[in-house]
């Protein structure tokens, strides 16, 4: 399973009554150093009052006339990437967590952004795997077809030994960039570790292809550092994975693609042709 909303949700949830006061919303909000409360009925939530909507009333009013009706929800399962578009999209701070429509946690957006955090990689600014692993889940929910890229770079330990370990770290993020700038929207690419970085994309085989070709060619165009050259080799598999496997854990399927583009980067470096494709009846077959 991928990181999810339930992994980080506050289970003790402080929350208030409809029919109680403004202040006493307020006094609960201060007690707790939180900004908000969820608004619980016969155990039902009917809404949120933040300490805004607090600031904007008269402390006598009552809740209900302060609050915020209908809050945006999610389920416990959400990974904690589409909480983070949730929350974004609508422009808010927490979200309650509703199960069986029952209020059973709230996350909030300092607590979801630290999170991720643990998922980003600060040479580059890329996500580590685990986000490659979300969009591949993600594209396989949609019924869309994937493919992954595996990119390394060539002789890079050759860098580091001559030009020193700040060069190569320069290197790295500037690879990093020009891979980013490549990428369709919706793309997971990640910083695999070293000087190796992977994608997958909702794409065809082809379309794989011809961007790990524009890869190739972008960073043998690009200026480095102390005007050293750069070249790179990429792995590239696709296929329907998640009709291949019966068993349905996507999972492993994808770390399975994973492994099998890294293997075909190694066969690309080998044979000094950049870029090399996996076999794909190989994939279906295992």
């Amino acid at each position: 399973m991928s990181a999810s909303v339930a992994d980080i949700m506050c289970r003790e949830v402080i929350t208030v009554g409809p029919l109680e006061s403004v202040a006493r919303a307020e006094g609960l909000m201060r007690a707790h150093r939180i900004g908000g409360l969820p608004v619980l009925e016969d155990g039902r939530l009917v809404g949120i009052i933040t300490s805004r909507d607090v600031r904007a009333s008269h402390p006598n009013r009552l809740v209900t006339d302060a609050m915020t009706r209908n809050p945006v929800v999610v389920s416990p399962q959400l990974s904690l990437w589409e909480a983070k578009e949730v929350l974004e999209k609508n422009r808010i701070e927490r979200l309650p967590v509703v199960e069986g429509g029952r209020l059973v946690g709230i996350v909030t957006k300092a607590a979801l952004y630290a999170e991720l955090g643990k998922y980003w990689d600060a040479l580059t600014g890329l996500s580590k795997s685990e986000y490659l692993l979300e969009r591949a889940r993600c594209f396989l929910l949609q019924g869309r077809e994937i493919a992954v890229l595996f990119f390394d770079l060539d002789d890079f330990g050759r860098v580091n030994k001559l030009y020193g370990h700040a060069v190569g770290d320069e290197v790295i993020r500037q690879t990093g960039g020009l891979l980013q700038a490549l990428m369709p929207p919706e793309a997971g690419l990640c910083r695999y570790g070293g000087d190796e970085f992977a994608a997958v994309l909702g794409a065809t085989l082809d379309q794989a292809r011809e961007l790990g070709l524009r890869a190739v060619a972008r960073v043998e165009e690009a200026e480095w550092p102390l005007g050293i050259r750069i070249s790179l080799s990429v792995g590239i598999v696709g296929g329907r994975r998640a009709a291949a496997r019966p068993d349905g854990n996507w999972r492993f399927g994808v770390k399975e693609l994973l492994n099998l583009a890294s293997l075909a980067c190694t066969r690309a470096k080998r044979q000094k042709s950049r870029i090399a494709v996996a076999d794909t009846l190989q994939l279906v077959r295992g």
